[in-house]
């Protein structure tokens, strides 16, 4: 329990960020499930292109709010491309 008055700022503006931050990567994890629930399905290269697009703006969204790591952004998107890759057949 914070005890000075700075302390108690600094705890509501943790609590603040932290919920805000949950927010966006509850974002994060229902476009990364639609994701990979579409891509255990025969899906073609053109549908699965809308849904990366969809879930690459939502890890751009995470980098500008430095929510993760502009690394980590990318990281993941290569990894979703390459995951789209190896299940599509061109359109």
């Amino acid at each position: 329990m914070p005890n000075t008055v700075g302390a108690k700022k600094a705890n509501r503006q943790s609590e603040r960020k932290h919920s805000r931050n949950q927010h966006f990567l509850a974002l994060y994890r229902e476009a990364r499930r639609s994701f990979e629930k579409a891509i255990a399905t025969p899906i073609t290269r053109d549908e699965g292109n809308v849904l990366l697009s969809k879930l690459y703006s939502v890890i751009d969204r995470l980098v500008k709010k430095n929510i993760i790591h502009a690394n980590n952004g990318s990281r993941r998107k290569s990894q979703f491309s390459k995951q789209l890759k190896s299940v599509t057949k061109p359109a």
